[in-house]
């Protein structure tokens, strides 16, 4: 790699480290423009066979100068944040650094700042898709450490920097930290982020659902949001009794000027018992269902409908509103997962004085209300016919923005006789409420989509809506007067598209469950499980070994031991007539006293023989030259060691 194609590719390197900024919005946009536009001026610049002095050196150390100050003004004032103005900091010297490398060497700062800027840019980063980003800056940035450290040794070394290819040694480190990471990713210790809490959504697009209040007096536009809210796992056999899923997030039950809030209630803890927190009474068929979250409203959990008990959270609070529930200590983006029971009817715990709502009801509304129930006098029966005299006789719009005006619930009901979902709902509350009926609005998500893949259901933020529930003396009934054709999730994919969701989300879910939440829980189950695989092992293994010594006992087993025997001793027989025969006669000196080192020749040990047992050497002088000859001649080398074998028994025995 020539010096032009390195710092192009060092400038190139130190744009990528700055690009989730543009998701994770951890910094405004302008600064990040301003940033990439210069780099990739400065490129351009290097290409051309020029510096990447874009500006002149003096005017930006007058500049770096001035941004001391500035940048205090800069957290104070314009960021009022300490994170965006050290990013802004860093971005700023990043932007320095190439100008001056004209003057001083510095490439060891310049990727040190990048790095710095690819780590903050990582630490708001929850997208699966920062992997392949993470491998493929990871690959260039060893590309320039291995540039970087052989010039830098050449230099040291007062010779000219070799020019060695670094991809395949690149590839090689990115390939090898990859699999120790893969393999170290379960042990690390969970660290949890105190001051950045990850992408965070805007969530001011949703039409109803966890929104603190519904505000007819403003206009609104309502935009398709992808953003995963929630997956539900049930049983097949508890899919026909609790579909469509419903996840109630908010409980609207006071009016006030032209705007619905949740009912004033202060926060209480539940006692939980062995885990479980109950809710409610069930009562009819009831099941199990798992439910993962992200919270999008505070620590406010979205459970389904007829849950009666949670299972599986420490601490589970009643929120401001009635029938909502939170998590202590949860915060925006966390993802929780838990157990639900649910009921096809629930009761509260405790008796509770129902009113119907404050909204004004004027005498319009109530001649439209006893019309409309013609004379029925069961709350329920007259809850049905409402729902579908609003479903049947008026027509529903998507987006607000199509309404062109902001109007009251009145307005619908009289004369417009058009709107969303929050329109519906709180039309029939209103309804209801001429008819002395206690009712509510419910906000939160509808339908959900079934991922066949990995049987659960995913709830997105699109499928925000508002439904009804009213009580009929003991408990709250759910009606819906929204169109059922017109409910979120009713307009398919098709084959294909479904599929190729459900493929990219099931990915999503493993990314979310076992690597963004792979918490201490886990690590903990992780290493239990891996305990009770080893005793498993080691019982089969203690089972086998009482098996095996058992049959040892038998006769047959005798009899095979008896052959394995004569073959071990047959094999060793062997092993000793192919012994070296410098091993023959080292062992037999050392019987006569003379001890043979590993360096010491045969010759020399003769020789020390001869001087403490003349006789003994002359005798064995004649099997020293043999061994010489089958050490050194080819051809006799067999032979001579048969001879030197017995006639050194000879000895032995004589």
């Amino acid at each position: 790699m020539n010096e032009k194609r390195r710092e192009i590719e060092l400038l190139i390197l130190t744009m990528m480290a700055a690009a989730p900024l543009y998701a994770t919005q951890t910094v405004p946009l302008v600064p990040l423009l301003v940033f990439h536009v210069l780099l990739a001026a400065m490129a351009v610049r290097v290409a051309r066979g020029h510096s990447p002095e874009l500006i002149p050196a003096p005017i930006m150390r007058a500049i770096a100068i001035g941004y001391i100050p500035f940048y205090i003004i800069d957290a104070a004032l314009i960021s009022r944040n300490a994170i965006s103005a050290s990013t802004h900091l860093v971005l700023f010297i990043a932007v320095y650094q190439p100008i001056e490398s004209r003057h001083t060497p510095n490439t060891a700062q310049r990727l040190l700042t990048t790095s710095l800027i690819f780590v903050a840019s990582l630490a708001t980063a929850t997208h699966i898709a920062i992997v392949p980003f993470v491998v493929l800056f990871a690959f260039l940035l060893f590309r320039q450490l291995i540039h970087f450290s052989r010039t830098v040794s050449a230099n040291d070394a007062g010779a000219r920097p070799p020019e060695v290819p670094a991809t395949r040694a690149a590839a090689f480190y990115v390939l090898g930290t990859t699999v120790m990471g893969i393999a170290l990713f379960p042990l690390l210790p969970r660290v949890r982020n105190p001051l950045l809490p990850g992408i965070a959504a805007s969530s001011n697009r949703a039409s109803t659902g966890l929104s603190d209040t519904i505000d007819f007096n403003r206009p609104r536009n309502i935009e398709a949001d992808p953003t995963v809210v929630s997956r539900v796992w049930m049983g097949q056999e508890a899919i026909p009794f609790f579909t469509p899923l419903r996840l109630r997030g908010v409980v609207y039950e006071r009016f006030r000027d032209n705007e619905w809030l949740p009912g004033r209630h202060e926060y209480r803890p539940l006692e939980s018992r062995n885990g479980a927190t109950r809710l409610a009474r069930p009562s009819g068929f009831t099941r199990r269902a798992t439910v993962q979250q992200r919270f999008l409203s505070g620590s406010r959990l979205i459970m389904p409908v007829g849950t009666y008990e949670v299972i599986g959270i420490p601490q589970v609070y009643e929120t401001p509103a009635r029938d909502i529930y939170s998590l202590w200590g949860a915060r925006l983006r966390d993802i929780v997962t838990f157990d639900v029971r649910m009921a096809r009817s629930i009761t509260p715990l405790t008796v509770r004085r129902v009113t119907v709502t404050n909204y004004p009801v004027t005498p319009p509304v109530e001649s439209m209300a006893r019309e409309i129930v013609a004379g029925e006098t069961d709350p329920m029966r007259q809850a049905a016919r409402v729902e579908v005299h609003l479903a049947t006789r008026f027509r529903y719009v998507p987006n607000p923005a199509q309404l062109g005006h902001t109007m009251t619930v009145d307005d619908f009901l009289l004369r417009d006789r058009r709107g969303h979902c929050e329109y519906f709902a709180a039309g029939m509350v209103a309804l209801m409420t001429a008819l002395n009926v206690p009712a509510r609005i419910v906000g939160g998500f509808y339908g959900g989509t079934f991922n066949p893949l990995t049987g659960y259901f995913v709830v997105r933020r699109e499928d925000a809506h508002a439904w009804v529930e009213v009580f009929d003396g003991n408990g709250w009934q759910t009606f819906d007067p929204t169109p059922v054709g017109l409910r979120p999730g009713a307009n398919p994919s098709g084959l294909i598209g479904a599929y190729a969701s459900a493929l990219s989300d099931s990915v999503n879910y493993f990314w979310d469950r076992y690597i963004l939440t792979f918490g201490l829980a886990d690590q903990i189950a992780l290493v239990a499980e891996a305990i009770g695989r080893v005793r498993q092992a080691l019982a089969a293994m203690n089972q086998k070994t009482h098996q095996t010594a058992a049959g040892v006992l038998s006769l047959r087993s005798a009899a095979a031991a008896g052959v394995l025997a004569l073959i071990i001793a047959a094999v060793l027989w062997l092993m000793y007539r192919r012994r070296p025969a410098f091993e023959l006669l080292r062992d037999h000196l050392r019987t006569l006293g003379i001890e043979v080192g590993a360096s010491t020749t045969m010759e020399e040990a003769l020789a020390e023989l001869r001087r403490q047992q003349p006789e003994a050497a002359a005798t064995l002088a004649e099997l020293v030259a043999l061994y010489e000859e089958e050490r050194f001649a080819p051809g006799g080398r067999v032979v001579a060691r048969e001879v030197i074998r017995r006639r050194l028994s000879e000895m032995a025995r004589g």
